[in-house]
């Protein structure tokens, strides 16, 4: 086997699952198929790890795979978010919005009525969070392998870890609220209505992942890409601001989002620069 340090934290996740699975099996509905989906990814990441030195093809993809199982794992937190605290804590976070901003946000950014073109802008920033990700990872690969793979290792920690917040801690956004000032809109409002049909479940708002992953490619962009620096934090921005003006989070998921993605790069900073003295250290004791 030739394990990266991707396929450990995805192993381990998909392990910790299992476990969680077992100790709640009586409350969680057919067990079993969760049982088997984790355990069928850790025996597809290993067997991904054995062709890892074989073709081009083979490699790619156990490089690009974790970006697949970021869409399915994060379904699975929907199914098993009410294992430990039954009810969603909606209650709490929409009054906590209230009391900080004295209004509700979202409906405080859009008004009543709403904006046609403001609308599809906001839209469309909330749906380039599914252009972003990929996008900066082919910029990455192209420019080099490695840095790509630091970029995942980044990228699957940062959801990982809000998957397993989402699993204790339930919440699932102002989306009545938006299905009451939402109708029929623009191709944008289209597209993203029909992924949270197909791919969204109930229960994932807080911390808004959107907003901490895009803060983590952000800066992965602008550090690499400096010509680009200015489209990857206003993307940022108005991807933050979407995600309540579309009234599919609260303001303080996306507090929440920012700082974790904040702590997140801060983290992974340290780690690095220990990582790089000790390399260094070593490669001075050797001379």
């Amino acid at each position: 086997m030739n394990l990266n340090a991707t396929d450990r934290i995805t192993i381990l996740y998909n392990f910790i699952l299992v476990v969680f699975t077992l100790i709640f099996r009586v409350k969680i509905a057919a067990y079993a198929y969760h049982l088997a989906f984790n355990l069928s990814l850790v025996l597809v990441v290993l067997l991904l790890s054995f062709g890892r030195k074989g073709s081009l093809p083979v490699r790619a993809v156990s490089l690009w795979y974790p970006l697949v199982l970021y869409g399915l794992l994060y379904y699975q937190t929907g199914l098993i978010n009410r294992v430990v605290v039954p009810q969603f804590l909606d209650g709490y976070f929409m009054n906590l919005d209230v009391r900080i901003f004295r209004e509700f946000p979202g409906v405080f950014l859009r008004g009543k009525y709403g904006n046609a073109f403001l609308d599809e802008f906001f839209h469309f920033f909330y749906f380039s969070y599914y252009l972003i990700i990929p996008l900066t990872g082919i910029l990455l690969f192209r420019k080099e392998a490695k840095l790509f793979e630091g970029f995942v290792l980044q990228l699957s920690s940062l959801f990982y870890l809000c998957f397993v917040i989402f699993i204790f801690l339930p919440v699932e956004g102002p989306i009545a609220l938006r299905h009451e000032y939402y109708h029929q809109g623009g191709p944008f409002q289209t597209i993203v209505d029909f992924i949270y049909a197909g791919g969204e479940n109930p229960g994932a708002a807080f911390p808004s992942s959107h907003v901490a992953a895009t803060f983590l490619v952000a800066w992965w962009g602008s550090t690499h890409f400096r010509r680009m620096r200015t489209v990857y934090w206003l993307t940022c921005l108005f991807l933050s601001i979407a995600t309540v003006y579309c009234m599919f989070h609260y303001a303080v998921d996306v507090i929440g989002g920012l700082l974790l993605g904040i702590l997140a790069i801060l983290a992974f900073n340290r780690v690095g620069r220990k990582r790089h003295d000790e390399e260094t250290l070593r490669g001075t004791c050797k001379e």
